[in-house]
């Protein structure tokens, strides 16, 4: 059975939509931001921050939602139609009621301390990224040596120390999850060099690589 179609609404004019599409190429519709119920864009709705949904025959409501967000914002906003056999009406995604009004004015103010908080895990996010993608494009024990040196003082520079396996091992822990999670429900903006396609397939490769380790220590523990 096909998924159920749902109205989204997403910002038209997103930098990262356009940049990511540039970059990775397929449809703009795979790249877009929606609005949850913080008010913020976001690639997919959580548990806490579900995605907005109207019913296909609310077109009617979805649109005119759009149009007083985008008053409020100042910015195009439009509604996507769109289906994902994953998500669950109450969880990833809340059909819109009155209540939800505000989400479509502005997003919900953080405090000065968590939006610190948030941008600098985020910017470990983005920087652990880069040099464990960098690491795995080395082409022999010399280049990653000399990959791996360069990294560790990058690291500390900025945070004071670290290195590829610490960040390998941070991006695949519960701290580089949660940071991720921030930036796939909108409440921080990627700012550096890597897309959100890019800083997915890294953890991905980085959880990877510590399965194969796991996977060879309890091999060798058994011999």
């Amino acid at each position: 059975m096909m998924p159920t179609q749902y109205l989204l609404l997403c910002l038209a004019d997103h930098q990262l939509t356009s940049q990511e599409s540039e970059r990775h190429g397929g449809s703009r519709d795979r790249y877009v931001r929606c609005l949850n119920i913080g008010g913020r864009w976001a690639v997919h709705g959580t548990r806490q921050s579900p995605l907005l949904v109207w019913h296909t025959v609310q077109a009617g409501e979805a649109q005119a939602a759009a149009e007083r967000s985008a008053k409020a914002r100042g910015r195009p906003v439009v509604v996507l139609s769109r289906s994902d056999s994953g998500w669950v009406e109450g969880r990833e995604i809340q059909v819109f009621t009155p209540a939800f009004e505000p989400a479509l004015l502005g997003h919900t103010a953080q405090s000065e301390a968590r939006a610190r908080r948030l941008r600098t895990e985020v910017d470990k996010l983005e920087a652990f990224c880069l040099v464990v993608r960098q690491a795995s494009a080395a082409r022999n024990h010399a280049e990653f040596a000399e990959i791996s040196r360069a990294a560790g003082k990058a690291l500390h520079a900025k945070f004071g120390g670290g290195s590829i396996v610490s960040a390998s091992a941070w991006l695949t822990g519960r701290k580089g999850q949660e940071a991720l999670q921030s930036v796939l429900t909108g409440e921080v903006e990627l700012g550096g060099p890597l897309s959100m396609q890019e800083i997915a397939e890294t953890i991905a490769l980085a959880q990877e690589a510590q399965r194969l380790q796991q996977q060879a220590e309890n091999s060798t523990s058994r011999q």
